[in-house]
């Protein structure tokens, strides 16, 4: 496994609140958050199958649907792009 290591300016201090128990750099250093950011599977490779239900948001609320999305299915029909983030 690669050791991640942040750039010798990098002010973690910036970004991590006072009471926080872990610095940046415990948490890049710990395997098993390592291993959640090290990707196990390649280009062409067959992706995890997953369901999850389809929510409505075009009003600006959350509003589920009767829809259900299930990966493996749509692949069936169509090439899929999957694009995660984290909004905190």
């Amino acid at each position: 496994m690669t050791e991640r290591k942040l750039p010798d300016d990098f002010d973690w201090r910036a970004i991590t609140p006072e009471d926080s128990p872990k610095t940046p750099m415990d948490v890049m250093s710990e395997p098993r958050l390592q291993d959640l950011a090290t990707p196990n599977i390649a280009e062409g490779d067959q992706a995890y199958n997953f369901s999850s239900r389809i929510y409505d948001y075009s009003d600006g609320t959350e509003k589920i649907t009767s829809e259900m999305f299930d990966l493996a299915e749509t692949t069936k029909a169509k090439p899929v792009a999957l694009i995660f983030g984290s909004y905190t």
